[in-house]
């Protein structure tokens, strides 16, 4: 089980630093767009597309990561005011309902993947790219999400604990 936790920790951390030079790449990318077109030349056709894959590719290979890292948005102004024994009752509850929406997603993503990749659809822009790339993502970013949800409860760990935020990450 050990060997498990440790593989899916390297996956996500994996995820984070392909989401980093993903975004770096793209900005590499745009100002060699933007440089060719100052200087007169033609810029490649694909850059736009380019960009936009990438925008969710390094969204979703971040998200896990984030959740991990408590840096997604909550909204705690009715959580805070709730009595400290209803509190964790209900955070509990908001874990699993967003597991419950993230592993909802992962499905969907997944079938739509299996289907694409069984049809061969193609999406066809300034470059032509299977179309199972644009759902792949989505399966794996939103399968993490829910799996890092599940984490908080499991690992003792909790979003709205302040002491705990400052603190190293346990597990």
């Amino acid at each position: 089980m050990k060997m498990l936790v440790k593989l899916y920790d390297f996956c996500i951390h994996a995820l984070a630093t392909f989401s980093g030079v993903t975004i770096a790449a793209l900005a590499f990318l745009i100002v060699i767009d933007v440089s060719l077109r100052s200087f007169g030349f033609e810029p490649p056709a694909a850059t736009v597309a380019l960009t936009e894959y990438a925008l969710l590719y390094f969204t979703m290979a971040a998200a896990p990561w984030l959740v991990r890292q408590r840096g997604h948005v909550a909204v705690r102004i009715v959580f805070d005011r709730l009595p400290p024994k209803s509190q964790k009752r209900w955070e509990y509850a908001i874990y699993g309902l967003c597991a419950l929406v993230a592993f909802s997603i992962a499905t969907i993503a997944g079938i739509l993947f299996v289907d694409s990749v069984s049809l061969g659809d193609v999406e066809q822009r300034s470059i032509d790219v299977p179309r199972w790339l644009l759902f792949l993502p989505l399966l794996v970013g939103f399968f993490g999400i829910g799996t890092e949800m599940l984490r908080f409860p499991l690992t003792g760990r909790s979003f709205y604990e302040s002491d705990d935020l400052a603190g190293p990450e346990k597990v």
